[in-house]
């Protein structure tokens, strides 16, 4: 058995793997915040979104032990998961920050009970499949230990005037943030999940690996142009995979069943006229999501007149736009200013819509920036795409359209995994991509529409590839033998819980829990006998 700690220093090791019994995983925090700071911050603050924490360091507690618990209550491991967190000040100043660092302390691999010889494994996941503590130790009190399985570090100083001033943490329970605030519980239960084994352990970068080793998430990328899983690329093709957007994939059978029932029609965009050819595109972290109603109509190159300082050029759209946008779609070329500068003198224009082309040879690709007064949508086409518009205007349309055939964010039947044109480190390929609708958790970018109190949508699913068995629903001391996590990723022991919280008797229980469960037997996610075990473990 091979093993890297700390991702860094080399060791090796060597354990008989036990049977595991069905336990829930239970994960642990290891606090290594000072006194007075981060976890420990005095502060007091009011109880907000079912937090009751009377200080702000009772609340980061309180949610980072709710995240916590709704995994633990998701998995099945015999051994515990230590989480070693920190809510000390990351790097930051007023405009931009590091809001956090979370994934996997160790890697094992070829241990006893490894499904794959010659792949790595996060430890946690290692731990749980041999069903024992492959790195035992006690727990480390630094940022340097190695006995930790997760590291999720959060930056305790958000918000400050110093760091992403106007923003803050949101430590309520309920999804529920204010406008400019961040959810931490959906950034934590993210987080969370790259810890478990949402990762691949390449560099995306140089197509290195570690020894020279694959990964099991790698096992289950698939690259389409190539033909091929990612386990069996070479380094150089590994770096061409990483940029290959709409064309990397999971393969693994559970995201691709549940995919059926998560993800909504394909949405895209075709333009036509003298061109007919449907364009791959990226979407913007500012103004509405494109859809069937608010994207589509004339295509004109958004002229401004002028380059931009330092060699921009007429289309660019830096300055003020004089092209007759007014019900357009705006075409305008990548570069010489922000995206959101562009988008905002299109709309000041009268442009209904803003396709953004890029200036190089990749394709679609998703376009970051805030602000708050953008109302129109944005996407981001290829070069190639941009230029062929060109040569055909003024005789181009564009319109959004959907296709029930296909699902929003799968290629060839297969869920796309995030493979941006310029390599993100961190973010390609260890995630779902953006094209995916409704949004998912695990996607590059935390969205104000996730819940992930209740469901978590395809990352579950994800896990169970990988090698996670799934816990089955417990209410009191009675195991249903229901796996409680839906096909859809809906938590059914978040749902019990919430049962749990409002009923004032046993009957209101009984009501409540038999609801739940009657809604997912008349979508088909749960059969006559999970049904009637859940009812039979409520005394009804």
């Amino acid at each position: 058995m091979v093993t890297i700690k700390s991702l860094g220093t080399m060791a090796a090791a060597a354990g008989l793997a036990l049977s595991a019994p069905a336990y829930a995983a239970n994960i642990v925090l290891n606090n290594i915040d000072r006194p007075g700071v981060g976890f420990n911050d005095p502060t007091p603050a009011a109880p907000i979104g079912g937090n009751p924490g009377a200080t702000v360091g009772a609340q980061r507690l309180i949610a980072y032990g709710k995240a916590l618990e709704l995994w633990g209550k998701t998995l099945k491991s015999n051994v515990t998961i230590v989480v070693r967190g920190s809510f000390e000040r990351l790097s930051c100043d007023a405009a931009t920050g590091v809001l956090g660092q979370a994934g996997a302390n160790q890697i094992f691999s070829d241990f006893a009970g490894a499904p794959l010889a010659g792949h790595w494994y996060p430890v946690a996941l290692a731990n749980a499949l041999a069903g024992i503590d492959l790195a035992p130790g006690p727990l480390d009190a630094t940022k340097n230990g190695e006995n930790d399985d997760i590291v999720a570090y959060f930056n305790g100083a958000i918000g400050q005037a110093d760091c992403l001033a106007g923003s803050g943490w949101y430590y309520g329970l309920d999804n529920n943030p204010p406008t400019g605030q961040l959810d931490f519980l959906d950034t934590f239960m993210h987080e969370v999940a790259h810890g478990l084994g949402f990762s691949n352990f390449a560099n995306v970068a140089t197509g290195s690996t570690l020894l020279g080793m694959p990964d099991v998430y790698m096992a289950n990328t698939r690259d389409l142009t190539f033909g091929r899983q990612w386990n069996t690329l070479s380094a150089a093709e590994i770096q061409v995979s990483s940029i290959n957007t709409g064309n990397v994939v999971w393969t693994g059978p559970n995201v691709t069943i549940s995919s059926q029932l998560v993800l909504g029609p394909y949405q895209g965009v075709r333009v036509f006229g003298n061109l007919n050819r449907e364009v791959m595109f990226g979407t913007a972290s500012f103004g509405p999501a494109p859809s069937v109603s608010n994207f589509g109509g004339t295509v004109v190159l958004a002229g401004d007149g002028v380059a931009a300082p330092g060699g921009g050029t007429p289309t660019d759209g830096c300055e003020p736009i004089t092209a007759p946008l007014v019900g357009k779609v705006a075409l305008i070329d990548r570069g010489f200013c922000n995206f959101t500068v562009k988008v905002k003198n299109a709309q000041n224009a009268g442009a209904k819509a803003v396709m953004i082309a890029n200036t190089f040879g990749r394709p679609g690709f998703d376009l970051g920036g805030t602000d708050g007064t953008i109302t129109i949508p944005t996407i981001g086409i290829s070069n190639a795409d941009g230029d062929a518009i060109k040569a055909q205007l003024p005789t181009v349309s564009a319109v959004y359209f959907l296709d029930t055939t296909r699902r929003a964010g799968a290629n060839d039947g297969y869920v796309r995994l995030y493979a941006p044109a310029v390599v993100a480190l961190g973010s390609s390929i260890s995630h779902f991509d953006t094209a995916a609708a409704p949004n998912l958790l695990m996607e590059p970018f935390i969205n104000t529409d996730l819940r992930a109190s209740r469901n978590l949508d395809l990352t579950p699913a994800l896990m169970q590839d990988i090698g996670w068995k799934i816990e089955t629903l417990k209410i009191g001391s009675c195991d249903t033998g229901v796996p409680t996590i839906l096909p859809t990723g809906q938590m059914l022991h978040a749902a019990v819980a919430a049962c749990q919280g409002g009923a004032k008797n046993a009957g209101q229980l009984t009501g409540c829990v038999s609801q739940a469960a009657n809604d997912a037997k008349k979508n088909g996610y749960l059969n006559g006998w999970q049904y009637g075990a859940i009812i039979n473990c409520t005394g009804g």
